[in-house]
């Protein structure tokens, strides 16, 4: 365990706010290997049978997005032919291909990048599981991992699928990846993550100082704050490649502040983005219940599925949508540091 100064009632204090969560440590693996439904990093989702790929529609702001893009290939081709530059004119030719590629897929119906399956059944046997959620059937994640959406406005909403599935597993089956995930993928940069078998343990996790329901002690008493953030560090977080960055449940890893906050503006039809949306009447209403989202699943980088650095992407939901089993309200945000 890992040493701090802080004052015995405070460890005390946190102690008894940590929360009991669910570790998922990857390994390389044969997705043959691993059985339909089974939990797992990457590959391809195990689906009912017929069902297709998730995919996205094109977003509500989609003129918007699609004309930063192309003005970004514009961008990148005028600088690649200027002197000294740090691209080749070849590179510059590429980039700005991927960027107006990237802005026509904006536009259209998209597939989304497969993220995990975890085997609630299998996950509730472990002592960590939250008996908030369903102890049956998988829940699957699926991203827009090319255009990485943000986390503060509405419209991004439709770039992320949490799926709860309760199929039997004898009606599963592995679907192929899309061709136009495969034609955007390579060796350097990819939509497509090889598949890694999970092992679940469960573990203790404290509470972060952005948590809504914190109080351990008064945020403005900067020395314990910097001495709780320095024994915080020690544990590492989500974006490095030499430790298991994957967890079900528990408070998250937050790489930013804001998680829960962000959240709950967005998904009540605020575009946060500005600071002058957070001064309404209506959002520091919204704000009151910022403390009913909590962490579902993080997934970090991951060596072993080709999950590249920076950042992680965190699902968060309301306590009542986990109650209602409303799965289709879960958010998807991505943080970098």
């Amino acid at each position: 365990m890992y040493e701090t100064d802080l004052p015995d009632g405070v460890i005390f204090r946190l102690v008894a706010q940590a929360r009991p969560a669910i570790l998922l440590a990857t390994a390389e693996s044969d997705e043959d290997a691993i059985s339909l439904g089974a939990s797992k990093i990457g590959g391809r989702p195990d689906l009912p049978r017929g069902s297709a790929w998730p995919t996205r529609p094109p977003y509500p702001d989609a003129g918007q997005r699609a004309e930063g893009h192309r003005k970004e290939a514009d961008r990148l081709l005028a600088d690649s032919r200027k002197p000294r530059s740090w691209m080749t004119p070849e590179q510059g030719e590429r980039f700005s291909r991927e960027y107006r590629a990237k802005a026509d897929a904006i536009e259209a119906e998209f597939p989304l990048a497969f993220f995990a399956q975890v085997d609630l059944f299998e996950l509730s046997k472990e002592e960590g599981f939250d008996p908030a959620f369903p102890s049956e059937g998988r829940l699957l994640v699926f991203y827009d991992f090319w255009e990485q959406p943000e986390d503060f406005t509405p419209e991004a909403s439709v770039g992320w699928q949490v799926i709860w599935d309760k199929t039997p597993r004898a009606e599963l089956v592995r679907v192929p990846f899309p061709a136009a995930l495969s034609s955007i993928s390579s060796d350097e940069w990819t939509c497509i993550f090889r598949a890694a078998r999970i092992s679940a343990r469960t573990v203790l996790t404290p509470i972060p100082p952005n948590e809504k329901s914190w109080d351990a002690f008064p945020l403005d008493d900067d020395e314990a704050l910097e001495a709780y953030q320095e024994w915080l560090e020690q544990f590492g977080t989500p974006d490095a490649i030499d430790r298991d960055n994957h967890q079900f449940g528990g408070f998250p890893q937050t790489l930013q502040n804001g998680l829960q906050a962000c959240s709950q503006l967005a998904a009540n039809g605020v575009n946060c983005g500005r600071g002058e949306a957070w001064e309404t009447d209506a959002a520091k209403e919204l704000l009151k219940s910022a403390g009913d989202w909590q962490l579902v699943l993080q997934i970090g980088v991951d060596r072993h599925a080709g999950i590249p650095q920076p950042g992680a992407y965190y699902v968060i939901m309301r306590k009542e949508d986990i109650a209602a089993r409303r799965f289709d309200r879960a958010r998807v945000t991505y943080q970098c540091d």
